[in-house]
């Protein structure tokens, strides 16, 4: 039988047929010698090797028992290997029957969550997967170990005596050490996948001559992410090795030489296909033999140091779909050669510090589906020929210059739109906006758009319209459709425009949003109880508006809430207790500037994902519980996943990050963190009524780098368990009722950058050493009278108050001008009468008698009662 078994990577070749139109006799005297052939092979087989009952070859079975003995399976994938089952029908193992005999052809163990980082080391064998019981299946043509777990074991030399093996595939399988030059006796070779993504061991190849030996049949070559900075001198001649090749991927492999011109003749000008060398470090200019790829359909080179203009035989290349040369240096206009390739479907050229306007004749390549122009210097106005491109589905022109307003939108099949961070201005076209049907992501953020928010396609996941000057309310067109009847909508970020009025009442319960900022506006009222109903709610942002009133108890039902931000509004009452009930995976809370009041619960101290708590400017009263802060981040010094903070937008051939962004009180200044927020952690209860002492605990939050609970009136001593802290690197606990003497401790907390101590009755020495030296600034210690030191003894005006806050020096000139105005007075009044006196005779003579007259009057009175005193 030629017959295979669960066969998911197999080369099949025809067979040929051999039988003559007019010699059908021929046919079955042939046909009849082939069977007896057929019985001859299987008696002549027995001599070599036993054939089990089920048709798996005992040795080849063998050999693949002591394979699985030999490697770590914790997810059990090959549970089905044992000798009670025949080897063919074993999990991943293919056997063929083309000579008579079963036989062992692929082995395919790719692990079964490829693609999916999440479980990926779950299911992935490990060990050493080349394990030299393999090498006894000598007729095996397919091995694919990619996505397990070599644990840096080598790719050993006996690899080499594979000689039937057409494919090989052991990407992203963390082997290490050197590529065997072995691997050149596969002469069957058509595909090699050796590359190395995420591998924890490092993988070097010395040199590529061993691809000489690959010559005749290979045709997919992939080493990204090998070292081949030793191979960097030859390593174009060592590929043009190989005639038949029509795929070659050599992503980030260290090369740093690539020729401009070249001395041999090149055979690949005919069969590449596919050139990855993105992330190499050519730091050259276009190579011109690029131009005699004249089959090449994708040509990647971004990030490899490119630079300088296009030359004219990119033009020769016009069967090239896919263009990819982003993060050079092609400064400049946007190269004309480029407007000759008439098959072009993708564009990535975003970051190459081109200039100058986007050329109209872009709007001629209509077969361009994908346009990525961002981070470039592009100016003047978006051609209205690009809006014309019928097969367009992603349009990025991100982070240039572009002005002008647009007039109408054309494109029925765009899905993807990013223009934000230009200078576009005017006002949307309502009509042919609504008619995008197919859009499903829309971001005109940071730029001049004016006006009512229009009607909106219907189908989209992603709105950012933020930071504009869009006014007027919320519209219900844009609530209706959009937002609070769409299943579809995931992202609405409307943040820092003129939005006014309520916010609906509308939100309904299956809704997919995840994300809502609209903050920076001028919305007013309540929360409305129907944002309890969006159950995946992850993000809220409503900070600096004017709402106002308590929070809606509804809100508990958004479980999966990770960032909360309603500052610098107008809510009061208690911080609700169900917040810590609901809101297990909480990691930023900001309420600051509000008019929270109450005691703060204890129950908020057991939110274990808390990283951010800012409660700051509220009338909070009590001391701070015991359990405060005791959350996981804040007691913990490893560096947490950015994953919660991160959201990646997928596109046609890739997908980019959106960073969650966050403003926060620290070092003295309003600071805002987007991509290292999940680094951040920080405690600010600073501008409360607050009382009793600073916990101890508090010095257990050795993760913490933020800690202001300045402005409360806290007393008694600073814990010494402060000086715990090792990564705190703002400390302020100024202007509150705190005694005792400075801790030594704090000289211990080396990252510490500023400290405010002012205002206190703290007395004794400051302490010295360490990071303490550095802080030599006597305002962190004005205001404290009994504070002893030479930081100290300094006068305020003298030393260096450059860090001194504004307030600071109000309140000190403000207590300098009623001293001096009420001394100055004093002396002005007391020398005028005296002058007075001096120069006027008669008022000297009324004065003296006047005092005398007062002096006999007062001594009488207190005679007559000592007397009557006495008397008694």
């Amino acid at each position: 039988m030629a017959t295979a078994w669960r066969s998911t990577l197999c080369f099949r070749e025809p067979w040929p047929l051999l039988h003559h139109p007019h010699c059908y006799s021929c046919y079955y005297l042939r046909l009849v010698l082939l069977i007896s052939l057929a019985f001859f092979l299987m008696e002549v087989a027995g001599v070599e090797g036993r054939v089990s009952s089920k048709g798996c070859l005992q040795r080849e079975r063998d050999a693949l028992l002591l394979y699985k003995a030999a490697i770590k399976d914790p997810s059990d994938r090959l549970s089905s290997w044992h000798a009670q089952v025949d080897c063919c029908a074993w999990n991943g193992v293919v056997c063929h029957n083309r000579t008579g005999r079963v036989r062992v052809a692929e082995l395919n163990l790719q692990n079964p969550n490829a693609y999916q980082d999440d479980n990926l080391r779950e299911t992935a064998l490990k060990g050493e997967l080349l394990n030299p019981s393999l090498f006894s299946l000598t007729h095996l043509h397919t091995l694919n170990l990619s996505f397990n777990d070599f644990e840096g074991f080598q790719i050993p030399p006996l690899v080499g005596s594979l000689h039937k093996l057409r494919y090989l595939d052991l990407y992203r399988s963390n082997f290490g050490g050197t590529i065997p030059p072995h691997l050149g006796n596969l002469t069957n070779l058509r595909h090699l996948h050796l590359s190395s993504y995420f591998n924890s061991a490092k993988v070097v190849v010395h040199n590529l001559d061993w691809l000489s030996g690959l010559s005749s049949n290979l045709i997919y070559l992939g080493m990204s992410f090998l070292d081949l900075s030793a191979a960097s001198h030859n390593w174009i001649s060592a590929v043009n090795m190989l005639p038949s090749l029509q795929q070659l991927y050599l992503y980030d492999c260290k090369i740093n030489n690539i020729p401009l011109s070249l001395s041999f003749h090149l055979n690949l000008s005919t069969s590449l296909v596919d050139l990855n060398l993105g992330s190499n470090n050519f730091n050259s200019s276009f190579p011109n033999w690029f131009g005699n790829l004249t089959s090449l359909s994708s040509l990647y080179l971004e990030n490899s140091g490119i630079q300088g203009t296009l030359p004219t035989e990119i033009g020769n290349l016009v069967g090239l779909t896919h263009l990819v040369l982003s993060s050079n240096l092609l400064s400049g206009p946007l190269p004309d050669v480029i407007m000759n390739l008439s098959s072009l479907s993708t564009l990535w050229l975003y970051n190459c510090s081109l200039s100058g306007p986007i050329p109209s004749e872009l709007g001629n390549m209509t077969k361009l589906n994908n346009i990525y122009l961002p981070y470039n210097s592009l100016s003047g106005p978006i051609p209205i020929e690009i809006w014309k491109l019928v097969n367009l589905n992603e349009l990025l022109l991100s982070s240039n210059l572009l002005e002008g307003e647009i007039t109408e939108f054309h494109h029925s099949n765009l899905t993807f739109l990013d223009l934000s961070y230009n200078k576009i201005s005017g006002t949307l076209p309502p009509a042919s906006l609504q008619n995008m049907t197919k859009l499903k992501f829309l971001s005109l953020r940071s730029n001049r758009l004016e006006g009512l928010i229009p009607r909106l396609p219907p189908n989209l996941n992603f709105l950012d319209l933020s930071n504009n000057t869009f006014s007027g309310p919320l519209p219900p067109a844009l609530l209706t459709s959009n937002v609070c009847n769409s299943y579809k909508l995931k992202d609405l970020d409307i943040l820092n425009n003129q939005i006014y009025g309520e916010i609906p009442l509308c939100w309904q319960k299956n809704s997919l949003l995840e994300y809502i900022n609209l903050g920076n506006n001028m919305l007013s009222g309540e929360i409305p109880s129907s944002f309890g109903n969006l159950m995946r709610l992850e993000f809220l942002h409503l900070n600096n508006n004017n709402l106002k009133g308590h929070l809606p108890s509804s809100l508990q039902n958004c479980t999966c809430i990770l960032v909360v931000d309603l500052g610098n509004n107008r809510f009061s009452g208690n911080i609700p207790i169900w917040i810590s009930q609901s809101w297990h995976y909480l990691r930023i809370l900001q309420l600051q500037s509000n008019m929270f009041n109450g005691n703060i619960d204890p129950q908020l101290g057991y939110l274990r994902d808390l990283q951010i708590i800012d409660l700051s400017n509220n009338k909070l009263s009590g001391p701070i519980p015991s359990s405060f802060g005791n959350f996981y981040p804040m007691i913990s010094t490893s560096t947490p996943s950015p994953y919660p903070f991160e959201e990646r937008v997928q596109l046609m051939d890739g997908f980019f990050i959106l960073n969650e962004v966050i403003t926060l009180a620290t070092k003295g200044y309003q600071l805002t963190f987007s991509s290292i927020l999940y680094l951040v952690k920080s405690i600010d209860l600073s501008n409360n009524e607050l009382t009793g002492e600073i916990p101890e605990e508090l010095g257990y939050r050795v993760g913490l780098h933020t800690l202001n609970l300045s402005r409360n009136y806290f007393k008694d001593k600073i814990p010494n368990s402060i000086g715990r802290m090792s990564a705190l690197e703002t400390l302020d606990l100024s202007f509150n009722n705190l005694s005792g003497v400075i801790p030594q401790s704090l000289s211990q907390l080396n990252a510490l950058s500023h400290l405010n101590l002012s205002y206190n009755n703290l007395s004794g020495n400051i302490p010295s050493g360490n990071q303490l030296q550095t802080l030599n600034d006597a305002s962190i210690y004005i205001g404290n009278p009994y504070l002893c030191g030479t930081l100290v003894n300094k006068s305020y005006f003298h030393g260096n108050n450059t860090n001194a806050t504004s307030e600071e020096h109000a309140m000190l000139s403000s207590i300098l001008s009623i001293i001096l105005s009420s001394t100055l007075g004093y002396f002005i009044g007391l020398w005028s009468v005296f002058v007075l006196l001096l120069f006027k005779k008669k008022w000297r003579y009324f004065y003296v008698k006047k005092v005398d007259e007062i002096y006999d009057i007062v001594y009488v009175t207190i005679k007559i009662r000592l007397d009557r005193i006495l008397n008694v």
